[in-house]
């Protein structure tokens, strides 16, 4: 069985976006603001902290449009109507 890939999340360093796995970000990105890569709306990092952390994202505020919030996406993808820019 293969490992799927973390997800990935944009963090802003010095004020420019940058891309990370979800791994990445909340270990060394853990307090800076963190938006979704596919509808730029702002995302917390969830998940357990045990043996074997598993992390994933959140969408501050539930958005149809964006294709990585699979329960809530209605098919036609679109920016954030609150874009962290």
């Amino acid at each position: 069985m293969t490992a799927h890939p973390a997800p990935l999340c944009e963090v802003k360093v010095d004020a420019i976006w940058r891309t990370f796995s979800v791994n990445e970000a909340q270990l060394h990105f853990r307090d800076a603001i963190k938006r979704c890569p596919a509808c730029h709306g702002r995302v917390t990092i969830l998940g357990t902290y045990g043996l074997q952390p598993r992390l994933a994202l959140s969408h501050r505020r539930s958005h149809d449009g964006c294709p990585s919030n699979i329960r809530h996406y209605r098919g036609v993808q679109s920016r954030h109507p609150q874009p962290v820019d």
